[in-house]
């Protein structure tokens, strides 16, 4: 395992070069360039608003705003996933033709969302300033960078996992977008941790992205601390998942070129 991360590391260059063209490609010829990222999780907010205070009445305050602090990690998670899942096999001419760790090509993918997801909580920041709503208190500041690398170990396991997957197993990227859709509703995105009946919080707490996204709303919708327990424990599971990942990529390493 250390050794596949010092054979990354070597080729970081590479990354960062994966990185500009990412952005170059989903940006080309673009005038909003990132504000169409925003356009999405603004339009689910919209509708999930509708939803859950017109029809359900979910009885959350300022529903809106929580949904938007919410929407964020999560559209991080479900974009790189989606995005990465498919792109050794979209880079398969530059695969085959040319020797480097093949985990790059998903890593730079989650690489180019972190990123945006980076601009859009900064985005986020700003709206929430204007409202006067602020994150108040230094500590409260320690753990945006905390949350945010906690969720990136994770998406980046999970994606190189995807991605060599779907090169042996191409009916994956449909039952990912399924997963995901149904997955969406097992995190705390439309409603609040507090709402999970008590039988299922131990449960559903397990669950690390649930975790990292109740400390993001807490933070910056709450102006609260997360829970520092659950957070260690949602570290630990990330940390788990990402050399499980990384383990079974590398089990599937010689197959892939044979199979693009």
């Amino acid at each position: 395992m250390l050794k596949q991360i010092k054979n990354i590391f070597h080729y970081r260059w590479l990354i960062y070069a994966f990185l500009v063209r990412g952005f170059k490609a989903k940006y080309k010829n673009s005038f909003l360039g990132i504000f169409w990222s925003l356009l999405n999780p603004l339009l689910n907010v919209l509708i999930f608003s509708f939803v859950f205070t017109v029809i359900f009445k979910i009885g959350i305050k300022d529903y809106p705003l929580y949904l938007l602090c919410a929407m964020f990690p999560w559209n991080f998670f479900n974009s790189a996933l989606i995005n990465s899942v498919v792109s050794i096999v979209e880079d398969s001419s530059f695969v085959k033709n040319v020797y480097f760790p093949l985990e790059i090509v998903p890593l730079a993918v989650t690489a180019v969302n972190f990123v945006n997801f980076l601009i859009e909580l900064t985005i986020l920041l700003i709206f929430l300033a204007f409202l006067g709503k602020w994150p108040g208190g230094a500590i409260l500041w320690f753990y945006i960078p905390v949350l945010a690398f906690i969720e990136f170990i994770l998406v980046s396991g999970l994606a190189v996992l995807a991605s060599g997957l779907f090169v042996i197993f191409r009916d994956l990227n449909f039952i990912l977008n399924f997963f995901l859709r149904l997955f969406f509703y097992f995190v705390p995105v439309v409603y609040t941790l507090e709402l999970v009946p008590p039988r299922w919080n131990f449960i559903y707490r397990l669950n690390p992205l649930a975790v990292i996204i109740d400390g993001f709303t807490r933070v910056f919708f709450f102006n609260a601390p997360p829970d520092i327990f659950r957070m260690g424990l949602a570290l630990a599971e990330s940390g788990i998942i990402f050399i499980f990942c990384f383990w079974a990529f590398n089990k599937m390493r010689m197959a892939i070129p044979e199979r693009l």
